[in-house]
């Protein structure tokens, strides 16, 4: 059962012609158990990129899901902590929030070395990637109504594209704001100075040519997995905005946290069959159908 934090909020959204989407993309539209974006090519290829990728995740991931950590001792930590893969110089001298990039930085470096246009397809083929139940049929309704869908992940925008082709939902309506290998002549780059991290989606510019397309629109509904999803949307927005947070890991401990923070928690066997219902009858109580 989905906690409904604000309903006066909720009752707010009458009409589909007047917002727009703004989601993460792992373990959001994802399953909770699929591998994260990051993790699908070491997955694939296994040995030295996988032992290495693996170690830079373990140290961070449990200090992103730890709210119970004040964001200024989280700093104190990452500051005292080797964190470094690579070994790399200065490693203690980052904030909170350099901290992050740089360990996202690091990922990219590593996978730099071993990820291929043609290396996503074929990891595609057996990765442990799944969408939630309802996102695929979600993802439809809102083309159908021609709601706008930003799907903005700190992972790989690339491996996100190439999923949703694959499940046959990369719909018209959908633009990805994320980090973006390039392949050219057998060398794979990506633009380190513009990598977005977890902790600073609230710092990425959307695109003018998307920003162009919602602008008109009053009202946001944001979906994520982590509190720092909700920064993907403008401060000055959020009183507009409806708030749908999945909470997976570390339920107990985050809950509270939580409905401090998202007007709707989804968690245990919630999905997006969840949110369609509460949509849909919202929706159908306005005199507006959502299918």
């Amino acid at each position: 059962m989905p906690y409904i934090i604000s309903k006066e909020k909720l009752n707010k959204f009458n009409n589909l012609n007047n917002y727009f989407i703004i989601t993460d993309f792992d373990r959001t539209l994802t399953t909770a158990e699929s591998e994260p974006t990051m993790g699908v090519i070491p997955q694939y290829l296994g040995g030295e990129c996988l032992e290495k990728r693996t170690k830079i995740y373990e140290h961070y991931r449990p200090l992103e899901l730890d709210y119970t950590i004040e964001e200024n001792k989280k700093q104190q930590i990452m500051k005292e902590q080797k964190y470094s893969i690579f070994h790399t110089k200065n490693e203690n001298s980052f904030s909170s929030r350099k901290s992050m990039k740089e360990w996202a930085k690091e990922s990219f470096t590593l996978l730099t070395k071993y990820i291929t246009k043609e290396g996503i397809e074929n990891a595609l083929l057996d990765a442990n990637l799944y969408l939630r139940d309802g996102a695929k049929e979600f993802l439809q309704e809102m083309n159908n109504n021609d709601v706008p869908v930003i799907i903005m992940s700190s992972g790989i925008g690339n491996i996100v594209k190439a999923f949703l082709e694959k499940e046959n939902c990369m719909f018209n309506n959908i633009k990805i704001v994320s980090n973006f290998f390039e392949f050219n002549n057998g060398i794979t780059t990506i633009n380190m100075d513009k990598i977005m991290a977890t902790s600073n989606k609230e710092y990425i510019r959307i695109p003018e040519n998307i920003r162009n397309q919602i602008e008109e629109r009053e009202k946001a509904l944001v979906f994520g997995d982590l509190i720092e999803d909700i920064k993907m949307i403008d401060k000055e927005k959020l009183q507009n905005t409806l708030t749908f947070g999945f909470l997976d890991e570390n339920a107990e401990q985050n809950l509270e946290r939580y409905k401090e923070n998202f007007d709707i928690i989804l968690t245990g066997n919630d999905n997006f069959n969840t949110v369609r219902k509460i949509l849909k009858n919202k929706e159908e109580n306005n005199g507006n159908k959502l299918v």
